[in-house]
């Protein structure tokens, strides 16, 4: 048998988004938002020094192409792509 070993997922990347005004986004790196498919919010680890508070918009962009972005609550504006 070999060994296992745990890998990390690819990071959430910087990305740039356009939000509207209920906040949620309208455009993603320039791309328009044709439908949002799902909203949630994750705030989890409050009581540690690093806690999670997300923000996160499944959606379809102009194409077909599905995304998921999240803004990071603690530093509004901050948008990544997962």
């Amino acid at each position: 048998m070999g060994r296992r070993t745990l890998r990390a997922l690819k990071a959430p990347a910087l990305t740039r988004v356009a939000i509207g005004d209920d906040g949620g986004p309208i455009t993603v790196d320039g791309r328009a938002v044709e439908t949002v498919r799902e909203e949630w919010r994750v705030e989890e680890g409050w009581w540690t020094d690093t806690p999670v508070r997300r923000r996160y918009f499944e959606v379809v962009l102009q194409g077909g192409l599905l995304a998921v972005v999240f803004e990071d609550r603690r530093w509004p504006g901050h948008w990544y792509r997962q």
